[in-house]
């Protein structure tokens, strides 16, 4: 992926021209994608506030062609993995609210990720004693209720709890042949991927800090076989009749 303009303007430019195009058919726009992550930043140096003086300027220019668009901060991903590779997401969250995030989004973006977890559970459970798994345990990073948490809690410090959170990708990965990396997809059943995703948006929608929750994902499991994506597909798997007959 190519990262970021030198220049703020000709981003700003093309989301302009595109909200004026789409205005009253689009209804909100996510301004870039897990920043926080070396290769989603076009592998340069990671950097909140140079993320934060793009966003601004593709607010402003988002605003002016279309009012109406909500725009939404590009989500980070939950990482412990430590510069030049990734930024914390947490730790890049408040980076972008020094630099004035609270200024050009109506939603904060956010990729809370479950991996073999269960959507209550939480990183205190663990180290309690209280709860195990092989791997993707030990930090708060790999449970999906302790990301949005801390999330909803940075806000709250910042100034910015009258905003929700917009999970613009989150879910549950299930297969019996994880690829490398994706081990903890074998501790899900594909019973398991159905009843933590209908749990998290029950949990998201009690919550009430939360807006629209985007799952990911629905099909790769027949378009993208053997991949990482298609563990996490739910065609013609429980979790799809779990979604339909879920309380809407």
């Amino acid at each position: 992926m190519e990262g970021p303009p030198a220049d703020p303007a000709t981003y700003a430019s093309f989301v302009g021209e595109f909200a004026a195009r789409y205005c009253g058919r689009v209804q909100a726009i996510e301004v870039w994608n897990e920043q926080n992550l070396h290769y989603e930043w076009g592998n340069e140096a990671i950097d909140a506030a140079r993320y934060v003086r793009l966003l601004a300027s593709a607010y402003r220019s988002i605003k002016a062609a279309c009012p109406s668009i909500i725009v939404i901060s590009g989500a980070p991903t939950p990482t412990g993995a430590n510069p030049p590779a990734a930024i914390r997401d947490t730790t890049y969250l408040e980076q972008m609210y020094r630099a004035g995030l609270r200024n050009y989004c109506d939603a904060v973006g956010a990729h809370p990720s479950g991996y073999g977890n269960p959507p209550d559970a939480r990183v205190q459970d663990f180290q309690a004693g209280n709860y195990s798994r092989p791997s993707h345990v030990s930090d708060s990073s790999f449970y999906f209720r302790n990301t949005m948490e801390q999330y909803r809690n940075i806000m709250v410090k910042y100034g910015d709890s009258n905003k929700r959170i917009w999970p613009t990708e989150f879910g549950w990965a299930s297969t019996g042949s994880p690829v490398a990396g994706y081990e903890y997809a074998l501790y899900n059943s594909e019973q398991q991927q159905g009843e933590y995703i209908v749990r998290a948006y029950q949990m998201m929608r009690n919550w009430g800090f939360v807006g629209v929750a985007f799952l990911w994902n629905l099909n790769y499991n027949k378009s993208n076989p053997g991949s990482e994506l298609a563990a996490f597909g739910i065609m013609d798997r429980p979790a799809y009749g779990m979604l339909q007959g879920m309380s809407k």
